[in-house]
């Protein structure tokens, strides 16, 4: 909500939703966080803080440890990775110099039209990224808030580190009950325009909820109509597919 500056506005704000924990069933606490940071900035930050396979402290982290979550800005113009150390070491190069200038206005033009953030925490998990294996500090929420600290200097930036300690890392966590909701209700315009996506669709969200048991209870409770013959297809296909990796879809009689 970047219109949100007042101070006042945030604490009214923070007021109303501190006890959503609380009030609200789970799966409608998660599937509102999911809506409101997908919603408002695009960010699937939900799968990743409600794993049961990584562990999350809040600590210092050296600018030369991170990762950006992707190219973008002035990270794609330099030419070279998302490393952090080496966007810091290239956007105060001198051939950079109006690079480094346009980075600098852009940020401030971002910091006057939304809410100040900047002193809060950025979120990073230890991942691999594309065809690597290796596991780095990626930033899933405080690309621009990162970007910020190498333009001021800083050495360091607060983050909410998640570690994973586990296999598969996305584990027992939340599936937006949204992003069902969605897939089924694509499949069944494809299927109806004569396309038939229902074995294909059927796989993806196999593979969506096979590691978590809250996605699957959310799938056949609550993204699934048993009145309405596609629905129970699309449903029926699932349950095939888990069932072959052992895997039970409890299925409402």
């Amino acid at each position: 909500m970047p219109q949100l500056r007042n101070q006042v506005l945030w604490q009214s704000i923070d007021e109303q939703i501190k006890n959503w924990y609380e009030e609200l069933s789970i799966r409608n606490f998660w599937n509102a966080i999911h809506g409101i940071s997908m919603g408002f900035r695009l960010k699937s930050l939900v799968p990743w803080i409600t794993s049961l396979n990584i562990k999350w402290a809040e600590k210092e982290v050296p600018i030369e440890e991170l990762w950006f979550g992707g190219k973008f800005g002035p990270i794609a113009s330099l030419g070279g990775s998302e490393s952090a150390a080496e966007v810091k070491e290239k956007l105060f190069l001198p051939e950079n110099q109006k690079l480094f200038e346009q980075t600098r206005q852009k940020l401030e033009q971002e910091w006057i039209k939304t809410a100040p953030r900047d002193n809060f925490p950025i979120f990073v998990v230890r991942k691999s990224h594309g065809d690597s294996s290796e596991k780095k500090l990626r930033v899933i929420d405080g690309n621009r808030r990162l970007l910020q600290a190498i333009v001021d200097k800083k050495d360091s930036i607060l983050a909410t580190v998640g570690e994973p300690v586990g296999e598969p890392v996305l584990y027992e966590h939340w599936v937006p009950t949204s992003l069902l909701v969605d897939l089924v209700f694509w499949c069944k315009r494809q299927v109806r325009a004569g396309r038939e996506t229902t074995e294909v669709v059927a796989r993806l969200i196999a593979e969506l909820i096979r590691d978590s048991s809250a996605g699957r209870v959310e799938f056949a409770e609550r993204s699934i109509h048993r009145d309405k013959k596609l629905d129970v297809q699309l449903l029926e296909a699932v349950a095939k597919i888990l069932d072959g990796w052992r895997i039970s879809l409890e299925l409402a009689k």
